[in-house]
Formats: structure tokens, sequence, C-alpha cells
């Protein structure tokens, strides 16, 4: 069980860095921009725009690739690991929605789900996941799905070998209940209060 947690911890923080509006690639060390980089009269990015891992003089690493609308991302956006390998999408729809992609270095689907982009004048931009997030082996296989309001875990349900084995309810990122399953049926519940177990009940 500690391990699918430090994997979901490690994806909620990953989220709040995987936007087109939060640049990572600070993170990595000196970037280029490309020419066609612009902004509106607002300051604000417009248009094609593309990042590099390497210096403004060769562009030969990819970070970023994607467009701009007044400062929001439209269309597609993708995002390229150290390797050159695509490591995730961004796909915007109406309002700043847009379905996320994360893939394997072999183009498989490693995780997909829902997130909004929110920008307005005078507020700062704000990214969020929200609904079902649900993750992959490289053979398509489910493992997990996890559901997010508003950018807050408030479900967690694992799965081995396509049956579900797991399912946590959180509150306020806080876990409060833990359901172990096999073959279809549930087998235990625990509940938790501050991050402690306060009870558990065996079904079978």
């Amino acid at each position: 069980m500690g391990l699918p947690r430090v994997l979901l911890i490690a994806a909620y923080a990953l989220a709040l860095s995987a936007c087109a509006g939060s640049h990572p690639a600070a993170h990595y060390g000196p970037r280029g921009f490309w020419k066609p980089n612009r902004f509106d009269h607002h300051g604000r990015e417009q248009g094609r725009w593309r990042t590099y891992y390497d210096s403004a003089n060769t562009h030969k690493q990819p970070f970023t690739a994607g467009r701009y609308r007044h400062g929001r991302p439209v269309r597609t956006f993708l995002y390229y690991a150290p390797t050159g390998k695509l490591d995730h999408s961004e796909r915007y729809g109406r309002d700043g929605l847009c379905e996320v992609t994360y893939w394997y270095p072999g183009g498989q689907v490693a995780r997909r789900g829902g997130a909004q982009w929110v920008t307005g004048r005078n507020q700062v931009p704000r990214f969020f996941w929200f609904g079902p997030w649900t993750s992959y082996t490289e053979n398509g296989q489910t493992t997990g799905i996890q559901t997010y309001t508003d950018g807050t875990l408030t479900r967690a349900e694992t799965y081995e070998h396509g049956h579900l084995t797991q399912v946590e309810t959180y509150e306020g990122n806080r876990r409060i209940r833990t359901e172990t399953y096999h073959d279809g049926q549930l087998l235990k519940v625990e509940t938790f209060e501050q991050g402690r177990r306060t009870g558990t009940t065996n079904t079978l």
C-alpha cells in the first residue's frame, strides 16, 4: 500500500508543474526561445511557442511545443523529456479544459485524465486536475484510477491483473478509509483520522 501512495503523491506534485503556463524547464538548466515566441500588448504569450533545454544558439533539444492565445494555451501542447522522447501532451478545448496524457518512451499511454487551465484579468493563472485519471501498464492494462475534485485527490483505486484490489478515500488530502478486495469481494475496511487508523472491520 505504501508504494501506490508514494506514486500518487509524486504524480500530484508533478501536476503542479505539468502545465503550459508553469515553465518547468527552469529545473533542467538554461533554455532558449525560438524567434516566433512573441507576446501581445498586455505582455501575454501569443502564437506559436517553442522552448528548449539547450542554449538559444543551438535549439537542438526541444522542451515544449505549442500555441498560446493571449496567454492561454490552445490546441495541443507537447512536452519532451531530456532524452528527446515525448513525456506528456495537453490537448486543450474550450474554457481552458484539456486532456492530459503521459507517455511511455515506447509511445504507449502511461496515464490520462482531465485538467483545466484558468486565467483571467487580475488573477493568478491556475492549473488543476479533475475527474478520473487512469494509469496503465505498457501493454494497456489498467493499474489505477485516481479521482480529483478541483485539484484535490478524493479517491484512489488500485488494480492488479485487471482486478480491483484496493480503494482509498481522501478528504482534504488525508486518507479516511481503505477498502481491500479479492476476486471482487470486499475483505476488509479500515478507517483513519488525522493519518492514524481508528478502526478495522473484516467482512469475510
